[in-house]
């Protein structure tokens, strides 16, 4: 029984961070049409800048978060203003090329400043445990899944209850339409690159302290997360959903199956829902935009 809740706790953990992850990729999808190729070397922009704020600069703990955020949506922000405003009216390939090649540009400059060594980035809790039907589960999984559960509140709020919400989902809905009641993309995109972004380094800074940091780290979650995308087509909480969906297939499947293949289990599940429900785990309501 401990094992089998150690590994569901382990899938939670994952599915949180694919779940902030993937959120910033569909937000961002659904207000400016463009998917952030980036958003994997943000992940790993928001781990570095936790390093370097709590381990280089002996910050406070608490107040890493915050600083990382802030820091993240900037940098989000500067993505906008580079490799999207300037190419607005050009082809969507054009767009994700210029997103790629500002990620690969990211990961250049991570290694520059702090080496291609692995860094440990500390929990605030420490290595901290408690036990969960006698599985010892770390605090920093639960706070992992905790913030998670936070940060999926304010965004459905921030979506349903707010103008910029409104925006976002009438783009979403129907684009053209949209466009021509007057919402400005041009203005709405920086706010959405800048949350999506600050997304990004807060899944990034709480699934570093169980990983090594290193220029690479947002690479294989940015990919699996990919996966959820698909499957939970472009609404947040279907999404959301399919992140959990996929990391706890995953979790079950290395620690009864096999652990060898660990990686790939993200795509085997992907393949095998797609194969028996082509339109993914959650109805999509139209198609691909652009």
């Amino acid at each position: 029984m401990a094992h089998f809740v150690a590994i569901v706790i382990s899938g939670l953990t994952q599915g949180s961070v694919y779940a902030l992850i993937a959120l910033g990729i569909v937000l961002l999808q659904n207000a400016t049409g463009v998917i952030n190729f980036a958003q994997g070397d943000l992940i790993t922009l928001g781990a570095y800048v936790g390093f370097w704020f709590l381990v280089q600069n002996h910050g406070n703990p608490v107040l890493m978060y915050v600083v990382v955020i802030l820091v993240m949506f900037v940098a989000g922000v500067a993505l906008e203003r580079i490799g999207y405003a300037p190419l607005r009216n050009r082809q969507p390939l054009t767009i994700v090329i210029s997103t790629f090649a500002l990620g690969l540009a990211i990961r250049s400059a991570l290694g520059a400043w702090q080496g291609s060594d692995g860094l440990n980035l500390p929990s605030p809790f420490g290595s901290g445990t408690v036990s969960i039907f006698g599985a010892a589960t770390s605090w920093q999984s639960l706070l992992t899944i905790g913030v998670t559960i936070v940060v999926g509140v304010v965004l459905y709020l921030l979506m349903q209850r707010s103008s910029l919400g409104r925006q976002v989902r009438a783009l979403a809905a129907d684009r053209e339409t949209a466009l021509l009641q007057g919402i400005r993309v041009n203005r709405l995109s920086p706010l959405i690159f800048g949350l999506s972004s600050a997304l990004a380094g807060v899944a990034g800074v709480l699934i570093a302290p169980a990983l090594s940091v290193s220029p690479s780290l947002g690479f294989n979650m940015l990919l699996s997360a990919f996966a959820a995308v698909i499957l939970g087509g472009e609404r947040l909480g279907g999404v959301a959903f399919a992140a959990i969906f996929v990391a706890l297939f995953q979790s079950l499947a290395t620690g009864y199956v096999s652990p060898n293949l660990s990686d790939a289990y993200p795509f085997i599940v992907l393949v095998l829902v797609l194969a028996i429900r082509p339109q993914g785990l959650v109805k999509v309501v139209r198609g691909v935009r652009f």
